[in-house]
């Protein structure tokens, strides 16, 4: 990650609370002396696991050295003059503020995802579902949610242009059929189709094998522009493929699975029930998943996304973190993580870093390499 933006590529290491001292960088845009930024992380540390304002004789606990509560009060100081802590009260300990969580996920250097025991745990349940798409995001954003104990939003990977796998035509009743359109990312689309002549299964079959051969692996202005010998129904099924083609070109709204909402509603910060509607009411509205996934990165690296740094105002309270999985040039899905700016931010990022990579090693074993 970089001082101008959001985006972190971790050493993908396990951390202990034993060595935890010796397992920060110390970002020089800080500004912060060395002590100075240990004393900062020590108490976003504590802050996230006791969620109590943090005093100064418990850091001193934790410093390596012997340092007196007057002269970790003054870096204290320090700290909230510079905008990384806040007190609530002039006698009180510090908490984090977005700007020193900022400080605290720049110093990482190692991240903690899932165990190796809970890895091939979560690949034996991924074994034994069913091979479909659907059914792995769904699984991905519950294994993700148990993980971080927050709200996980797996979407559906997506090609950058909708193009046609394959169609099934399947009688229904005298004069109606039923059109099914396969998309190359799996997804599926159907419409229903009137038959003006009395026809069969078998004639449908031969027509679904006959477009298939020539539009299968089309966009929909190619299928559109397509020279076929067709009957008349023939080319209603050929406009009516073209058509459902653009329209999932033009769909923004995504397919999603949400998983975690009791998990994030038990968290402290959600004990009063206006926070706890406020999470259900942002949910409900799709232009959340818009604002989320509108800042994902590139590639392999994960983006981290703290309090005011959301691009929506409504997320601000939030900390995300964000990831995409798929195959490289060919189609993407997005795995993200929603919970209070004070989150275990290097577990969260590990196990978004694991899902990620596992999700995309699944999806080429389906598609192949791009």
């Amino acid at each position: 990650m970089t001082g101008d933006g959001h985006r972190v590529n971790f050493r993908y290491l396990l951390r202990s609370p034993a060595n935890a001292m010796t397992n920060y960088s110390f970002p020089s845009y800080g500004g912060l002396k060395m002590r100075t930024g240990t004393v900062l992380n020590i108490l976003v540390d504590e802050y996230i696991n006791t969620v109590a304002p943090v005093a100064s004789d418990e850091i001193a606990q934790r410093l390596p050295r012997k340092v007196s509560s007057a002269t970790i009060r003054n870096e204290m100081a320090e700290l909230e003059e510079e905008g990384y802590i806040t007190r609530p009260h002039i006698s009180s300990g510090g908490v984090p503020s977005d700007k020193g969580y900022r400080f605290y996920v720049e110093s990482l250097v190692e991240t903690a995802g899932p165990s190796a025991q809970a890895q091939q745990e979560i690949r034996s349940r991924f074994n034994q579902a069913a091979w479909a798409q659907d059914v792995w995001v769904q699984l991905a954003a519950s294994v993700l949610a148990q993980l971080t104990n927050n709200l996980a939003i797996v979407t559906l990977p997506r090609t950058p242009t909708a193009k046609l796998k394959y169609i099934d035509l399947v009688y229904l009743q005298e004069f109606l059929a039923l059109l099914v359109v396969v998309l190359e990312e799996t997804r599926l689309r159907h419409q229903l189709i009137p038959l003006d002549d009395v026809t069969n299964q078998s004639e449908l079959w031969e027509m679904s094998l006959r477009l298939n051969e020539g539009l299968s692996g089309m966009t929909w202005d190619k299928i559109g522009d397509a020279q076929m010998e067709l009957s008349p129904l023939g080319e209603m099924v050929k406009g009516s493929t073209a058509d459902i083609l653009r329209e999932a070109d033009t769909d923004d709204v995504l397919e999603h699975y949400v998983d975690g909402l009791r998990l994030l509603l038990d968290q402290p910060e959600f004990s009063e029930s206006g926070r706890a509607q406020g999470v259900v009411e942002l949910l409900e509205e799709r232009t959340l998943l818009r604002s989320i996934l509108s800042e994902v990165p590139d590639g392999s690296d994960v983006g981290v996304y703290i309090g005011g740094e959301n691009p929506a105002e409504e997320l601000h309270p939030y900390g995300i973190i964000i990831s995409s999985y798929g195959v490289p040039h060919k189609m993407s899905g997005t795995i993200s993580v929603l919970g209070p700016t004070r989150m275990e931010y290097g577990s969260a990022i590990g196990s978004v870093q694991f899902l990620s990579s596992f999700m995309s090693d699944l999806m080429v074993g389906i598609h192949g390499n791009g």
